[in-house]
């Protein structure tokens, strides 16, 4: 005669909530007081570019400044009524630059261009960076080593002269610029997957794949990466 098995409530809470890999991840980094002030700064920037054509108080490139007569040495100041700057004179909350554009309205609309190219920059890299360092780590050999000596030239020269030099050739914009930032960024996340990939690609589950015959593309997207 077998026992009855116990249950408790614990066990109760995980049978109904099945976790996964991304929900682990979810969960972990939600915990960290860094994360956590991360993803509020980044929704208050978010929420600005949404709401930048309602808060901002002039349009960024029209040259308000020099139609009110305020382009001038002493006048580039903030200009706020509450805080005693006179009624009389048209209220810049950030002041204006030297050709007459109104700074507050320029920062809010500027948020939408920072966030455009800071996702676009870093999720360029950790695509590229992730296919590159899983490929090096998992395949080794003369793969990994030329992957890697790619790498460390691109990270022997300084980052912001390396970027620079990129727009030279490509030209100016905005598009270069992001794709200038994105490809000096790709040796970090290339780096950090290559040694994540050496260490799981030892491990039981992947031999185990291995031993029954599951090719090595299958055995890379389905069990290292997405435990790397």
């Amino acid at each position: 005669m077998s026992l009855p098995q116990l249950v408790t409530p614990a066990d109760e809470g995980l049978a109904a909530q099945p976790t996964s890999l991304w929900t682990d991840t979810r969960r972990n980094i939600l915990r960290q007081r860094v994360a956590q002030a991360g993803l509020l700064l980044l929704g208050l920037l978010l929420a600005i570019a949404i709401a930048a054509p309602v808060i901002a108080t002039h349009q960024p490139n029209d040259p308000v400044g020099i139609d009110e007569g305020l382009v001038t040495a002493h006048q580039l100041g903030p200009c706020i009524h509450l805080f005693g700057c006179p009624a009389a004179q048209p209220q810049h909350l950030f002041g204006i630059d030297r050709n007459g554009r109104d700074v507050y309205s320029r920062v809010v609309y500027g948020a939408r261009v920072s966030l455009l190219v800071g996702i676009a920059t870093v999720g360029f890299a950790i695509v590229i960076g992730t296919m590159l360092g899983s490929v090096a780590g998992y395949a080794g050999g003369w793969l990994d080593n030329v992957i890697m000596r790619l790498m460390d030239v691109v990270l022997a020269f300084p980052s912001l002269i390396l970027a620079i030099a990129m727009v030279t050739v490509l030209g100016a914009g905005l598009l270069n610029a992001a794709l200038a930032i994105g490809i000096v960024a790709i040796p970090v996340y290339a780096r950090v997957m290559r040694a994540s990939v050496l260490s799981i690609k030892e491990r039981d589950y992947v031999v185990a794949s291995r031993a029954l015959g599951e090719s090595s593309r299958g055995i890379l997207m389905r069990r290292i990466l997405p435990n790397a």
